[in-house]
């Protein structure tokens, strides 16, 4: 609860209790991280944070803050809004932000979500450039919420379809560009005039070196959608494309050519979740 000694926070939540102190001339925060940074540079502030007050503490030094408002997008199943929150913030403050599916305050993921959307929301979470955080259990399919203050639970038997399908995903991330290339979010175009489906996609493009790359792509609606993904990777053009889906078994080939002057058109099932991994195979002969 990071936000609450803010100065003008903590002036409102107490402005009915008896006092005359001024307000601090400084943020208690731009203090605290400035000296323990001095001292210890690799120090990591991570803030729980609310009430769209995640920007603010950026400023003041925070490394990264939680991202809230996906997770509560996420779980009432707002596809616009998603995508459209998330195309509308600066890369700067989506690459400070912790992302999330599940964690221990709320009802785990699995007793909440179908397979199908916690499947979509995770990829989106990996995904985004930023802090990944997973919650213990999460990877298993965990249903069961239990109190931080305990010290024992029941024991619960491991989703066999969602510790498989974890398993598989940080399998291709760890060998992807994923966390260690730059992530882009892209806007996706529609597919054709009067189809308003472009805007239940999310689409993640990761790129570390040249021939290669990475584009997640997620359907958050429940129905079939349809777009054009704006790919913006160098030397696209001139070369063929082998695209492979590293969460399935599909390989496709892909003119670089079509690619840079048409886009990437794409038709995903009702929440599908796709990782594609697409590798440079020559470059094409001049016509």
């Amino acid at each position: 609860m990071a936000m609450l000694v803010l100065n003008e926070v903590f002036a409102k939540t107490w402005a009915a209790f008896p006092g005359n102190d001024a307000m601090p001339q400084t943020e208690f925060w731009t203090d605290v991280i400035e000296a323990v940074k001095e001292s210890s540079p690799e120090f990591l502030f991570l803030a729980e944070a609310y009430w769209d007050l995640e920007a603010r503490l950026q400023e003041l030094g925070f490394d990264f803050t939680y991202d809230k408002r996906l997770y509560d997008q996420l779980t009432s199943n707002q596809p616009a809004a998603i995508s459209h929150r998330l195309l509308s913030l600066p890369p700067a403050r989506l690459a400070a932000s912790a992302h999330f599916r599940e964690n221990h305050d709320d009802r785990r993921v699995a007793s909440v979500l179908l397979w199908p959307e916690h499947r979509a929301a995770a990829l989106v979470v990996a995904g985004l450039p930023g802090l990944k955080f997973f919650h213990e259990g999460q990877f298993t399919g965990a249903r069961r919420q239990i109190s931080v203050h305990l010290g024992r639970r029941p024991a619960e038997e491991p989703q066999p379809e969602i510790a498989a399908w974890y398993d598989y995903l940080l399998t291709a991330l760890a060998v992807s560009a994923f966390w260690r290339g730059h992530g882009q979010l892209l806007a996706p175009r529609p597919a054709w005039p009067e189809n308003p489906t472009a805007q239940n996609f999310a689409l993640l493009q990761w790129e570390d070196g040249a021939g290669e790359f990475d584009l997640v792509v997620v359907n958050l609606a429940p129905h079939d959608s349809q777009c054009y993904a704006p790919l913006t990777v160098d030397g696209l053009a001139g070369r063929h494309w082998q695209v492979k889906n590293m969460l399935g078994a599909e390989v496709y080939e892909r003119s670089g050519d079509d690619l840079h002057r048409s886009d990437l058109y794409l038709e995903v099932p009702g929440q599908g979740a796709l990782l594609l991994y697409f590798q440079a195979m020559a470059r094409l002969r001049p016509a």
